[in-house]
């Protein structure tokens, strides 16, 4: 294979013919490519791509953009990932990454240009309108002036949909109100968009639509390390007090007993629950996707789908829940949605995990308590766990980690807090009554007169 290089106007371009024929034509192709300032550049360019020619990996020059190929790439994966990772991929790159870079040439992305877009991003990066903060400001206003705006009034002057505007007028009556938002984005979702780009471009390179992946050497932004918040023992029996009479009171209970993710409680069936030995193997999943709830086969991760036990206290809630089903069931009849899902509305159809949340957030102000969100609930299970002494593999398995060294970064501040009793228990174990602090004590009384 040979190349040439020559000047075309005041740049340099070089060519050579392709190691394989076109198998339209028959012909063995000119693979041409201009723009460099020099002849030296443009052999050594010549050079490499020839290489890489020979290699089988040469990429055919192209003017494609970032937008043009995040269309084609969504496309074309839609099918072998899960539904919410795709959509939340989506919406990340149609709020985010074409409004940016999307007019770039994929072929000319580079490393620069992906650190600007994520410094920019966690700068000024939110796009979507705060209507929670909203609504709020609207609300507290009025309530000033000595009026109680009504949830349409909310959503007549936020142009907000009613259902929206009730869910906060609820939230804000009780206590809960917004965060003050920043204008840029969280490190984490940052860090979300970083992968969404790196998994783009590495198939990008298998493609053969670029030669490197210009991700890979790029370090997204640190996450802060944050604690989440938890509830102590007391406060969870204040809670389970306080919903006893609650249609999903022994779905709570389940989850703070299990620490099982909310899709995989709102999509548990009685086909996986075996009452009779105390089990429950976790394997179907209620997924939020673009506002809608949908039913998805499997768990987040491979521990994910498993059987684990359950405790007396807990069999006996779901025992008494299927009775109160079974009659709703008899009531309905014919009519009753056949969906065999453990935790129903009245009509037998599993609820959305919204509404769960949601409606965990007006019982936990209800009963007085510190706020959480639903997923904390898993993080008080998992707290609770291991302050009363089980084996951190046991409990990773449980709540379904992917490996148990990510549940020991993730709760290392917990068994450092126990660093105090294990310091204690280790040195009575190994001392036993050798030495006396009482004796200790008189000595040492006596060294000083």
């Amino acid at each position: 294979m040979k190349g040439s290089v020559r000047q075309h106007g005041s740049k340099w371009q070089y060519q050579f013919r392709g190691p394989e024929r076109n198998p339209s034509t028959g012909n063995y192709p000119w693979i041409t490519k201009g723009g460099f300032d020099t002849k030296k550049e443009a052999w050594q360019a010549c050079r490499e791509a020839m290489r890489e020619a020979d290699r089988g990996r040469f990429v055919k020059p192209s003017q494609r953009t970032v937008a043009e190929f995040l269309t084609e790439w969504f496309a074309a994966i839609e099918a072998s990932i899960d539904a919410t990772t795709w959509q939340n991929w989506k919406d990340y790159a149609t709020a985010y990454v074409i409004p940016r870079i999307g007019r770039a040439r994929l072929q000319k992305l580079d490393e620069p240009q992906l650190l600007k877009l994520y410094a920019t991003l966690l700068v000024e990066g939110r796009v979507k309108p705060n209507h929670n903060g909203e609504m709020y400001a609207y609300w507290a206003d009025q309530v000033a002036k000595g009026k109680t705006p009504t949830a349409r009034e909310v959503s007549e002057e936020c142009g907000t949909t009613i259902h929206a505007a009730r869910a906060a007028v609820r939230r804000y009556k009780s206590g809960i109100i917004p965060k003050q938002m920043t204008p840029g984005l969280a490190p984490k979702t940052v860090r979300n968009i970083h992968a969404m780009i790196h998994r783009a471009l590495t198939d990008a390179v298998a493609w053969k639509y670029i030669n490197d992946n210009p991700a890979s050497n790029v370090k997204p932004p640190k996450r802060p390390r944050t604690r989440r918040k938890v509830w102590k023992p007391e406060q969870i029996q204040t809670f389970l007090m306080s919903i006893q009479h609650d249609r999903y009171s022994a779905l709570f209970l389940l989850e703070l007993t299990t620490g099982i993710r909310r899709g995989q409680i709102c999509g548990l069936k009685w086909s996986a629950v075996d009452l009779d030995n105390g089990e429950i193997t976790v394997h179907d999943n209620r997924v939020v996707v673009n506002g809608h709830a949908l039913d998805k086969a499997g768990g987040k991760t491979k521990n994910a789908d498993q059987t684990i036990s359950i405790d007396q206290a807990t069999l006996s809630a779901l025992r008494r829940w299927r009775e109160i089903q079974n009659r709703e069931r008899e009531f309905f009849g014919s009519d009753y949605h056949p969906g065999d899902y453990v935790f129903t509305r009245e009509g037998g159809r599993p609820p959305h995990p919204d509404t769960i949340r949601q409606r965990f957030d007006r019982l936990a102000a209800a009963a007085g308590l510190t706020r959480i969100t639903f997923h904390d609930l898993r993080h008080s299970y998992a707290t609770a766990a291991l302050r009363a002494g089980l084996n951190p593999k046991v409990i990773s398995e449980r709540i379904g980690h992917a490996d148990v060294a990510f549940f020991l970064q993730t709760y290392a501040h917990v068994l450092r807090n126990d660093d105090r009793d294990a310091a204690e228990q280790a040195a009575a174990f190994l001392i036993g009554g050798a030495l006396d602090p009482c004796e200790d004590s008189a000595r040492e009384s006596r060294a000083s007169d």
